[in-house]
């Protein structure tokens, strides 16, 4: 299961440069509160996004999966607020046309926890 309201984000072959997409990860209102998926008061420190081909689930294996590198454009760096990750898409090929991706999140926060997040999908057209 993803770890966001599942949405479609469509990469096109002959369409460079796709975003930036920011994505939020909700800091907690306080001590106590349960609305957050990142505790009070801590921030994202820092992130790595990686695609993986098809519908990757936590209990996949990573190692098992493709992960599809091109994806996440290395060219553009990912751009992190408190509680935000922004990050650009390009066409990884043709070899991945007509396929669906799931993004993973690997966020480290400032109290020096980490965590991943899922994203489904990213659509390869």
């Amino acid at each position: 299961m993803a770890d966001f309201d599942q949405t479609t984000i469509d990469v096109g072959y002959y369409t460079d440069g796709w975003g930036p997409y920011t994505f939020k990860f909700p800091i907690a209102s306080s001590a106590t509160a349960n609305d957050g998926i990142i505790p009070y008061g801590a921030t994202i420190a820092s992130a790595t996004v990686k695609a993986y081909q098809g519908n990757v689930k936590r209990t996949s294996t990573l190692t098992d999966e493709t992960e599809i590198t091109g994806l996440v454009d290395a060219d553009h760096a990912v751009v992190i607020g408190d509680d935000t990750v922004k990050i650009k898409f390009e066409h990884p090929g043709s070899s991945y046309k007509g396929q669906k991706a799931t993004l993973i999140f690997e966020l480290t926060l400032s109290t020096g926890g980490t965590k991943a997040f899922y994203f489904q999908y990213i659509k390869i057209r």
